[in-house]
């Protein structure tokens, strides 16, 4: 693994990790993680990708990992304002690096939960750039609950400025997800994985679990309801292969039922779509009990590009 800081138009370092331990190169996947985590926890999926022959490159977005200043409050944070385009043009910077280095290698995107929410943006975005797209713990979202939820963030951030760690609405939004597993234990992280090993490794990370700030609150609310418009749906390559992953026992994805909303959606467009829901798996599948045959499925699903 090699690490890198790119940098984007406005200055912005951006850390990146490259997984290239690779002989006979058959692609290249762009990872995008989910929020409140960073791209350095999926270095055991990176190495078996690589030992069969794909390499992997993932950035920690703003306000995560490595990208985040610590010393300008910047974890939880993207922007004062566009803080999602500013992510998604961010995984444009990642991708040009890519093609520029490795050339005439097809390139799959696979996004986790906020990471699969702005690898839909970016497909819609930036479709020709990639060969195929997997996504991870996806959800479809009330479209009156997101145009509430972006209200009151806005009217949050005027009062309480931008990088106000927003333990309010993070208690209307992320909090509930733990709510069927407060029993098993008290970390309000139940909900990630059946694996109490990987839970354990999350909550004694400190690049893992932060509240986001008002605006970034914003900023996914709004990211939601652009990727969930039929227009910009619209705007997604009909010739993509897309596949959506998700455990049964995900409430991001509310156990199954949101998945194969967007699932629905994503037919009706006509887009080339495939769904797989994976028993009692939970948020995170890719380290779950079960991360091997997730792993072997999503090598499948690259192979078959």
């Amino acid at each position: 693994m090699k690490e890198l800081e790119l940098f984007a138009q406005d200055g912005k370092k951006i850390h990146t990790y490259i997984w290239d331990d690779v002989k006979e190169v058959k692609g290249i996947l762009q990872l995008v993680h989910g929020s409140c985590e960073h791209s350095k926890r999926y270095n055991d999926f990176a190495k078996f990708l690589n030992d069969n022959h794909w390499i992997v490159i993932s950035n920690d977005h703003r306000g995560h990992g490595k990208t985040a200043d610590l010393e300008k409050q910047e974890l939880g944070y993207f922007a004062d304002e566009n803080g999602w385009k500013i992510l998604v043009d961010d995984l444009f910077l990642i991708n040009n690096y890519i093609k520029k280095n490795y050339s005439n290698k097809k390139i799959v995107m696979l996004g986790h939960s906020m990471g699969s929410f702005l690898a839909r943006s970016y497909a819609i975005d930036y479709g020709e750039t990639i060969e195929g797209l997997v996504l991870s713990g996806t959800a479809w979202e009330s479209k009156l609950s997101l145009k509430f939820g972006v209200r009151v963030a806005k009217s949050r951030q005027k009062k309480f400025g931008a990088k106000n760690i927003d333990q309010f609405i993070w208690n209307l939004s992320y909090k509930k997800f733990n709510k069927k597993f407060n029993k098993e234990g008290n970390t309000g992280s139940e909900w990630l994985s059946i694996d109490k090993d990987n839970v354990r490794k999350f909550i004694e990370d400190p690049l893992c679990g932060q509240v986001f700030t008002t605006s970034a609150f914003k900023d996914l609310f709004e990211g939601l309801l652009y990727i969930q418009n039929k227009k910009s749906i619209s705007n997604m390559r009909k010739d993509l292969p897309i596949i959506l992953v998700s455990g049964s026992n995900d409430p991001v994805g509310q156990y199954g039922k949101k998945v194969i909303k967007t699932y629905k959606k994503f037919k009706k467009a006509k887009l080339k779509v495939g769904l797989k829901i994976y028993e009692n798996l939970r948020h995170e599948i890719l380290f779950d009990i079960d991360k091997e045959l997730v792993a072997q499925d999503t090598l499948k699903f690259l192979n078959a590009i």
